[in-house]
């Protein structure tokens, strides 16, 4: 996907993500079992307030003067968290995708805000309408794209980021495949690092289902019931589990 394909996936899941919180704002969200939609719609207003202030240079790191905004009262709270997404929209339209920014990760560019505030939209959107019972699939190319940046930023995380982890018990090699989109992932541990490699080789763990179910299974929105698995399946099972964990 391209940065124009990512602000369109912004706006479209941001917009979504409010309408559908306009009417419950309290309903109990069961894919983030601690909040209610107006917190999740905080969080994620915060989460946009946060990158784009990254993005459009105001401040260079989180310990570069970032200033966490208040949280709004229930009252404003939308209309806040629309002023915000629109404002998050105009930033990372004008930002060259190319331009040097501090993330987490180790690609330090405009182009991973683009990619994750989509990203991170989509997926808390769904917690959102499925919060209300209007949950549906998220776009193919969309989900495709949240896999692989999945696998590629968030298996693993705690390692990259130099911290703790638990030890890796053997995985076996697992093969997931979008059956709707045409992509693949090979994963495996080395016994140091996960390695992604994004094509298909034989595998001692097959999955297959379409790319939204495999990126809802992949961060815990869903169980594995509508995914096609053979052979080792708990080599996915101990994946999931090592990506939850680090």
């Amino acid at each position: 996907m391209d940065a124009l394909r990512y602000l369109t996936v912004l706006r479209e899941s941001g917009t979504l993500l409010a309408d559908a919180a306009q009417d419950r704002p309290h309903a109990h969200v069961p894919t983030c079992p601690e909040w209610n939609v107006n917190d999740l719609v905080w969080h994620v207003g915060e989460t946009h307030h946060f990158w784009r202030t990254i993005a459009s240079g105001a401040v260079r790191d989180p310990d570069d003067g970032y200033v966490r905004p208040e949280r709004p009262e229930d009252e404003d709270l939308l209309s806040w968290y629309r002023d915000g997404l629109a404002e998050t929209l105009t930033v990372l339209t004008a930002v060259d995708p190319a331009e040097p920014r501090w993330t987490w990760a180790p690609q330090k560019d405009a182009a991973f805000i683009q990619r994750r505030m989509a990203q991170e939209t989509a997926v808390h959107a769904w917690d959102l309408l499925n919060a209300v019972g209007r949950a549906g699939p998220l776009p193919a190319d969309a989900a495709a794209d949240g896999v692989d940046e999945f696998l590629g930023f968030f298996l693993g995380l705690r390692e990259a980021l130099g911290l703790p982890t638990e030890p890796v018990r053997s995985v076996g090699s697992i093969l997931l495949s979008a059956t709707d989109t045409g992509h693949a992932w090979t994963i495996d541990h080395t016994g140091e690092h996960w390695r992604v490699r994004r094509e298909a080789y034989r595998a001692s763990c097959a999955v297959q289902a379409s790319a939204s179910e495999l990126l809802l299974a992949l961060w815990r929105r869903t169980g594995t019931e509508t995914l096609e698995i053979t052979g080792s399946a708990s080599s996915f099972d101990r994946l999931l589990s090592a990506a939850e964990t680090g």
